[in-house]
């Protein structure tokens, strides 16, 4: 077999069992750890003394996968246009 022929079809091929892969870790596991609170869901306030809850994951740690919001989105769209 041809060496450019192998890299040529080694590439689309990688990069679709990537994607899967990430469609599947989206499937299984929507979310991911918040990284401004690094999961715990407070942050510390300027004086330090005290906690506050984080305002980006609500206090929750987790945060939405990209792929899951994607998917989320596009399915809202879809069930709208019904």
């Amino acid at each position: 077999m041809n060496p450019q022929l192998s890299g040529a079809i080694a590439v689309p091929l990688a990069l679709i069992i990537v994607t899967l892969g990430y469609a599947l870790a989206c499937w299984v596991w929507p979310f991911k750890s918040c990284r401004k609170c690094d999961g715990t869901g407070k942050k510390r306030s300027p004086s330090r003394r005290a906690f506050r809850l984080c305002r980006r994951c609500a206090g929750t740690g987790r945060r939405l996968r990209a792929g899951r919001w994607i998917y989320n989105r596009l399915s809202g769209i879809r069930r709208d246009a019904r």
